[in-house]
Protein backbone atom coordinates (compact mmCIF):
# COMPACT_ATOMS: atom_id res chain seq x y z
CA UNK A 1 0.00 0.00 0.00
CA UNK A 2 2.66 2.35 -0.88
CA UNK A 3 0.67 5.00 -2.68
CA UNK A 4 -2.16 4.82 -0.28
CA UNK A 5 0.59 5.53 2.26
CA UNK A 6 0.83 9.24 3.94
CA UNK A 7 -3.34 9.45 3.77
CA UNK A 8 -5.76 8.99 6.34
CA UNK A 9 -8.26 6.57 5.14
CA UNK A 10 -11.47 5.71 6.78
CA UNK A 11 -14.32 3.64 5.46
CA UNK A 12 -17.60 4.58 6.91
CA UNK A 13 -21.23 2.94 6.98
CA UNK A 14 -21.59 3.42 2.95
CA UNK A 15 -18.27 2.13 1.95
CA UNK A 16 -16.61 5.27 1.01
CA UNK A 17 -12.90 5.94 1.50
CA UNK A 18 -11.86 9.55 3.00
CA UNK A 19 -8.79 10.49 1.78
CA UNK A 20 -6.79 13.47 3.58
CA UNK A 21 -4.78 15.52 1.53
CA UNK A 22 -1.80 18.39 2.21
CA UNK A 23 -3.41 21.90 2.59
CA UNK A 24 -1.54 22.82 -0.49
CA UNK A 25 -3.61 20.08 -2.65
CA UNK A 26 -6.31 22.14 -4.64
CA UNK A 27 -9.40 20.22 -5.82
CA UNK A 28 -9.26 20.53 -9.52
CA UNK A 29 -5.16 19.91 -9.79
CA UNK A 30 -5.67 16.85 -7.85
CA UNK A 31 -8.81 15.75 -10.13
CA UNK A 32 -6.17 16.29 -13.40
CA UNK A 33 -3.82 14.15 -11.39
CA UNK A 34 -6.34 10.94 -10.97
CA UNK A 35 -8.00 11.65 -14.63
CA UNK A 36 -4.30 11.08 -15.93
CA UNK A 37 -3.21 7.91 -13.86
CA UNK A 38 -7.03 6.35 -14.49
CA UNK A 39 -7.94 7.97 -18.09
CA UNK A 40 -4.53 6.30 -19.71
CA UNK A 41 -1.67 9.08 -18.93
CA UNK A 42 -2.46 11.94 -21.33
CA UNK A 43 -2.78 15.35 -19.58
CA UNK A 44 -4.65 16.68 -21.42
CA UNK A 45 -7.34 14.46 -21.77
CA UNK A 46 -7.16 13.90 -18.12
CA UNK A 47 -7.62 17.97 -17.74
CA UNK A 48 -10.81 17.88 -19.84
CA UNK A 49 -12.17 14.65 -17.51
CA UNK A 50 -11.29 16.32 -14.42
CA UNK A 51 -12.29 20.41 -15.27
CA UNK A 52 -15.94 18.74 -16.35
CA UNK A 53 -16.31 16.89 -12.64
CA UNK A 54 -15.00 19.91 -11.23
CA UNK A 55 -17.74 22.08 -9.63
CA UNK A 56 -16.19 25.36 -10.42
CA UNK A 57 -15.68 28.72 -8.09
CA UNK A 58 -13.47 29.17 -5.83
CA UNK A 59 -12.61 26.29 -3.33
CA UNK A 60 -11.73 26.66 -0.25
CA UNK A 61 -10.35 24.06 3.08
CA UNK A 62 -11.96 23.31 5.81
CA UNK A 63 -11.56 26.14 7.63
CA UNK A 64 -13.03 28.10 5.24
CA UNK A 65 -9.44 29.85 4.42
CA UNK A 66 -8.98 29.61 0.52
CA UNK A 67 -6.35 26.97 -1.10
CA UNK A 68 -3.55 28.22 -3.18
CA UNK A 69 -0.53 26.21 -4.73
CA UNK A 70 1.66 28.92 -3.18
CA UNK A 71 0.64 28.02 0.62
CA UNK A 72 3.71 25.94 1.65
CA UNK A 73 5.62 29.11 0.07
CA UNK A 74 7.01 31.52 2.29
CA UNK A 75 7.14 34.48 0.01
CA UNK A 76 4.74 37.45 -0.36
CA UNK A 77 5.11 37.33 -4.40
CA UNK A 78 2.95 34.82 -6.22
CA UNK A 79 2.98 34.48 -9.53
CA UNK A 80 0.56 36.00 -11.64
CA UNK A 81 -0.81 35.24 -15.14
CA UNK A 82 -3.03 35.86 -17.59
CA UNK A 83 -5.37 33.20 -16.79
CA UNK A 84 -5.30 33.09 -13.25
CA UNK A 85 -7.09 29.25 -12.58
CA UNK A 86 -4.63 27.82 -15.68
CA UNK A 87 -1.73 29.20 -13.67
CA UNK A 88 -2.62 27.75 -10.15
CA UNK A 89 -3.48 24.62 -11.01
CA UNK A 90 -0.65 24.08 -13.36
CA UNK A 91 1.53 25.43 -10.33
CA UNK A 92 -0.06 22.87 -7.99
CA UNK A 93 -0.16 20.03 -10.72
CA UNK A 94 3.61 20.22 -11.10
CA UNK A 95 3.89 20.12 -7.12
CA UNK A 96 2.00 17.04 -7.22
CA UNK A 97 3.83 15.58 -10.01
CA UNK A 98 6.90 16.06 -8.25
CA UNK A 99 5.33 14.45 -4.95
CA UNK A 100 4.13 11.43 -6.87
CA UNK A 101 7.21 11.24 -8.80
CA UNK A 102 5.31 11.34 -12.01
CA UNK A 103 8.07 12.30 -14.23
CA UNK A 104 6.06 12.46 -17.67
CA UNK A 105 3.34 14.55 -15.76
CA UNK A 106 6.04 16.82 -14.18
CA UNK A 107 7.68 17.30 -17.53
CA UNK A 108 4.34 17.82 -19.57
CA UNK A 109 3.61 20.49 -16.78
CA UNK A 110 6.68 22.53 -16.62
CA UNK A 111 6.29 22.86 -20.72
CA UNK A 112 2.78 24.53 -19.76
CA UNK A 113 3.94 26.84 -17.28
CA UNK A 114 6.53 27.86 -19.19
CA UNK A 115 4.60 28.59 -21.67
CA UNK A 116 2.73 31.15 -19.65
CA UNK A 117 5.44 32.49 -17.95
CA UNK A 118 6.09 36.68 -18.34
CA UNK A 119 7.98 39.40 -16.96
CA UNK A 120 5.21 39.55 -14.48
CA UNK A 121 5.45 35.74 -13.01
CA UNK A 122 9.38 34.94 -13.73
CA UNK A 123 10.77 35.76 -10.52
CA UNK A 124 7.69 33.47 -8.94
CA UNK A 125 7.71 30.98 -11.33
CA UNK A 126 11.77 30.19 -10.69
CA UNK A 127 10.96 29.83 -6.93
CA UNK A 128 8.03 26.96 -7.57
CA UNK A 129 10.22 25.58 -10.28
CA UNK A 130 13.05 25.45 -7.57
CA UNK A 131 11.48 24.07 -5.04
CA UNK A 132 9.37 21.51 -7.21
CA UNK A 133 12.78 20.35 -8.80
CA UNK A 134 11.44 21.14 -11.77
CA UNK A 135 14.40 20.90 -13.98
CA UNK A 136 14.16 22.19 -16.89
CA UNK A 137 11.59 25.33 -16.11
CA UNK A 138 13.99 26.30 -13.67
CA UNK A 139 16.85 26.45 -16.72
CA UNK A 140 13.95 28.32 -18.66
CA UNK A 141 13.68 30.69 -16.02
CA UNK A 142 17.34 31.42 -14.94
CA UNK A 143 18.04 32.04 -18.66
CA UNK A 144 15.36 34.62 -18.77
CA UNK A 145 16.28 36.16 -15.44
CA UNK A 146 19.48 36.47 -16.62
CA UNK A 147 18.24 38.74 -19.79
CA UNK A 148 16.74 40.66 -17.47
CA UNK A 149 19.44 40.85 -14.78
CA UNK A 150 19.57 44.84 -15.00
CA UNK A 151 16.27 45.09 -14.57
CA UNK A 152 15.77 42.88 -11.36
CA UNK A 153 18.84 44.38 -9.59
CA UNK A 154 17.79 46.33 -6.74
CA UNK A 155 14.01 45.77 -7.47
CA UNK A 156 12.65 43.78 -4.00
CA UNK A 157 11.17 40.71 -6.06
CA UNK A 158 14.88 40.08 -6.44
CA UNK A 159 16.05 40.62 -2.79
CA UNK A 160 13.55 38.00 -2.17
CA UNK A 161 14.39 35.58 -4.35
CA UNK A 162 15.82 32.32 -2.91
CA UNK A 163 19.64 32.49 -3.04
CA UNK A 164 20.62 29.36 -4.80
CA UNK A 165 18.26 31.38 -7.65
CA UNK A 166 20.41 33.65 -7.62
CA UNK A 167 23.50 32.13 -7.80
CA UNK A 168 22.14 30.02 -10.54
CA UNK A 169 21.67 33.13 -12.34
CA UNK A 170 24.55 34.71 -11.84
CA UNK A 171 26.64 32.07 -12.54
CA UNK A 172 24.71 29.87 -15.30
CA UNK A 173 23.33 26.19 -14.75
Amino acid sequence: MTFASGFAETVGVSGRCRVELPEWVMPRPMLWLLAYLYKGFDPKEAQLAAFADATGGAHSSASGAPRTARMWKLRQHAARFKDEHAGEDLCCLLRLAEFYNLDHLKQWAEQQLASLMGPENLVALSTHAYFCNARQLLQFCVYHLQQRYAELVGVQEWEDLEPAIQQLVLTGI
